[in-house]
């Protein structure tokens, strides 16, 4: 887990290192595209002003999420990290739609393009450097969590693969008439809009909210399972408020014997634990439990198999609860996100469980499987 002082000196840094970088490379392009007349190396100069902007904007929404919490955002603006991420990706296809225009008047009217031996080494280093900033932005991203960051990284590797083809445009336009550059544009102009709009699905997802990893999971169900009398760890739920700032929900099973103080005194010690091995605060819901009793869990072992028999979407229960006294059965069922129809499918399983147990009443919540 990043500490905040370092993970914003990681993004100042390597957002500069970005700025500073695409300012020189914007420079040389623009030189060598003009004296040369291609008109794909001016786009390649076009994409990296916008990597420039990109990297602006990245430190001033990092800026801005960082604020502290306040009486109507109390959670703090951290996911701003993942509209900058969305405004970079935004950028990088409007760049790419321009670039694509240009190229495709220049198929439509081909002009002669001359490089010198300093302008193929000037691209050559363009493309050294990318490679440099695709590294440094992807490796700083997925250590801090960054989404903008590992997003400029993917940019800058996309740029490496057009910068490679411009140049390999230029060396093929001295053998053929062919409209070789403004091909090689359109290409470049292609790899720009994909860059940008893949970029724009793993950001919306994330802003979205996604599920939680199978790591992530298993190590709260593992904390949960050292804190007795806790235990299970089920219908954990992620809310992510940026990068640095996570809440969790997570429902647990007690034996319906165990005493209240010392179930308080396991959830405190379960969130503290948690909250240093994951820097994710959890809250947790109570489930009381007798199936730690024989008889029940031979019914519990029968009644998922009666349930998992009656519909294939079924894949666990929990909360297993057998009220002796009104022969009553309370549990949650977890299902696949293929059901589609949650009040038809509850009718099935009650009714495939009374023809089992037919001295039993059945009151149970179907679950999607949300970890």
């Amino acid at each position: 887990m990043v500490k905040h002082e370092d993970r914003q000196k990681i993004i100042t840094r390597t957002s500069l290192v970005g700025i500073i970088t695409n300012i020189v490379l914007v420079l040389v392009k623009a030189f060598v595209g003009l004296a040369s007349g291609s008109v794909s190396i001016v786009n390649d100069a076009v994409n990296n002003a916008a990597d420039c902007v990109s990297a602006a904007v990245t430190m001033i929404f990092y800026n801005i999420g960082k604020r502290r919490p306040t009486r109507k955002h109390p959670l703090g603006y951290g996911r701003m990290e993942y509209l900058s991420a969305l405004i970079v990706s935004m950028l990088v296809v409007f760049t790419g739609i321009q670039c694509l225009s240009s190229s495709i008047e220049a198929i439509r009217h081909p002009a002669t393009v001359s490089m010198s031996a300093l302008a193929y080494s000037l691209i050559v280093i363009s493309i050294l450097a990318k490679v440099f900033l695709s590294v440094l932005s992807r490796k700083a991203g997925k250590s801090i969590d960054s989404d903008a960051l590992i997003a400029t990284g993917k940019d800058a590797l996309s740029d490496v693969l057009v910068t490679s083809l411009t140049l390999i445009s230029a060396l093929f336009s001295h053998f053929t008439d062919a409209p070789v550059d403004g091909i090689a544009g359109v290409a470049v102009s292609l790899f720009i809009l994909y860059s940008g709009i893949s970029t724009i699905y793993d950001t919306t997802s994330s802003i979205m909210g996604e599920r939680a990893d199978e790591a992530t999971v298993e190590k709260i169900r593992s904390i949960v399972a050292k804190h007795p009398p806790l235990a299970g760890g089920y219908d954990i739920i992620l809310h992510n408020y940026g990068p640095e700032r996570t809440l969790g929900t997570c429902n647990v099973e007690v034996p319906i014997d165990a005493h209240a103080e010392d179930i308080f005194d396991a959830m405190t010690d379960a969130t503290k634990d948690i909250m240093a091995e994951t820097g994710i605060y959890f809250t947790f819901g109570l489930y009381a439990v007798n199936n730690y009793r024989s008889d029940v869990k031979e019914m519990m072992d029968k009644v998922l198999a009666t349930m998992k028999a009656t519909s294939s979407h079924v894949i666990s229960l929990h909360a297993f609860h057998v009220h002796f006294d009104t022969h009553t059965v309370h549990f949650d069922v977890v299902v696949d996100f293929k059901v589609r129809n949650y009040l038809e499918l509850t009718k099935r399983l009650d009714t495939a469980l009374r023809l089992v147990f037919p001295d039993y009443t059945f009151e149970f919540t179907i679950d999607p499987e949300y970890a």
